[in-house]
């Protein structure tokens, strides 16, 4: 009966975003050639970067853009279903908004990360499924079945990147404002957007765990790639699941100093 009330929430949500972008299409457009741009900027960063050498810390030219793809994949699917939920939890807390998911039937964490869908950039994630079908074959993928790994691994960076943010954004219940924070996200996203051999050691460690922004990428396509050993799926299991235990410790804690709008 819960899962049922949940379902129909969840319902309710896609109907009203897919109302909302289909009024609002010249989003589309600009939502798709602002990412290309991205695209074709970490492309020609690499590109440069292999002209003047083979191999970088163990990775090809076709190797790397293998990530990419798969990288480009996870980041889209977090753009889809949380990114701009992330962003306006600032005005929830500091406005009293919150008071209204706070006294609906289903938890407030789900209608709050659920509200606002980004339908279009479903298209970025089948450019990033384009990108690494390309490069599967001369990177040494093994393809066929394995492809089914990829929803696995890429489940992993979506899950990855909401609790990241998720943890940067919570601290808004201690700030005046959360865009430090988000802004703070977002500096540091870009440790996710090349392979983490490329990083030295201290910032690998911290990537892969305190911040483990290699999770989003650069892991699963090493896994896809290189295969990892079964120390590192339980260091992903520990280090997500830590994260999510920090997550809701900060949001039972957030809540004990919100006021609410009629405080």
């Amino acid at each position: 009966m819960i899962g049922k009330r949940y379902f129909e929430v969840y319902r309710v949500q896609i109907k009203n975003n897919f109302v909302r972008e289909a009024i609002y299409r010249s989003n589309f457009l600009a939502t798709f050639f602002t990412d290309l741009i991205w695209v074709a900027v970490e492309f020609s960063l690499f590109s440069v970067l292999y002209a003047n050498t083979p191999v970088v810390a163990g990775w090809t030219k076709e190797q790397t853009f293998f990530f990419l793809g798969i990288f480009f994949m996870s980041d889209s699917l977090f753009s889809v279903f949380f990114a701009n939920n992330f962003w306006n939890f600032s005005s929830l807390v500091h406005q009293g908004e919150l008071d209204i998911f706070l006294t609906k039937p289903v938890h407030p964490l789900f209608l709050i990360l659920t509200r606002s869908i980004h339908f279009t950039a479903f298209l970025n994630v089948t450019l990033g499924l384009l990108i690494a079908l390309k490069f599967s074959t001369p990177a040494g993928f093994l393809g066929g079945i394995h492809w089914l790994k990829l929803i696995f691994w890429l489940f992993i960076g979506l899950t990855t990147a909401t609790l990241i943010c998720f943890t940067f954004s919570i601290l808004v219940f201690w700030l005046e404002r959360n865009l430090f924070a988000l802004r703070l996200f977002h500096q540091c996203y870009p440790l996710a957007s090349k392979p983490d051999p490329f990083y030295p050691k201290i910032i690998r460690h911290i990537i892969r765990t305190l911040l483990p922004f290699a999770l989003i990428g650069s892991i699963p396509a090493r896994a896809l790639l290189f295969g990892i050993s079964w120390q590192e799926y339980l260091q992903i299991f520990f280090t997500l699941g830590g994260f999510f235990i920090f997550n809701i410790f900060l949001w039972k804690k957030g809540l004990k100093r919100y006021q609410s709008a009629s405080s």
